[in-house]
This record gives C-alpha cells, sequence and structure tokens, in this order.
C-alpha cells in the first residue's frame, strides 16, 4: 500500500518538488527522508521545496533569498540568468 510520496523532476544536480502528499501517519517525513538519501547518492546539493511551511521547516528546510537562490541554480543546475530572472521570489534550500 502506498502511503505517501514525492514527486519532481531533476536538473543538474537540483531537485525540484512538486508535490508530496500522506495517507498514513508521518508518511510525508518518510519520503521526503527517502528523497534525501537519494539526493544524497546522486550528489544533489538543492531541493527546491517551492512554498515555506512550518512542516518543511520542522524537516529541516530553510528559505532562502531570491538571490542567493539564482546563485545556487546558475551553480548548480546551470540555468542562464535569463532563466533565473523568470523563477519564483523565494526558495527553499
Amino acid at each position: 500500500m502506498l502511503a505517501g510520496g514525492v514527486y519532481g523532476l531533476q536538473l543538474g544536480r537540483v531537485f525540484f518538488g512538486e508535490s508530496m502528499f500522506s495517507i498514513g501517519r508521518d508518511a510525508s517525513k518518510v519520503a521526503l527522508a527517502r528523497l534525501v538519501e537519494e539526493c544524497l547518492a546522486r550528489d544533489i546539493q538543492v531541493i527546491d521545496c517551492q512554498v515555506a511551511s512550518d512542516h518543511l521547516a520542522s524537516l529541516g528546510a530553510r528559505e532562502v533569498s531570491r538571490s542567493h537562490f539564482a546563485a545556487l541554480l546558475l551553480r548548480y543546475a546551470g540555468a542562464s540568468p535569463a532563466e533565473v530572472g523568470r523563477s519564483a521570489s523565494r526558495k527553499l534550500h
């Protein structure tokens, strides 16, 4: 039985989380922990959670400024400055 999960896409060494869900108690925590393990194994340096929340902060996510996020994209995703300029104003790292 599927109790929870997270999905998204990888670009370079950045994973962009699109959605997280859970049916069972704490399943999203288990899914995120497994995602972190997989990201470490693949040398992924940034997990973009998109929207800040108390739940994600309790799991270790931290909000970064737009300029810091843009620098992370340039460094780890190979994004061009024009692409970075179109990104959302605040991201999690």
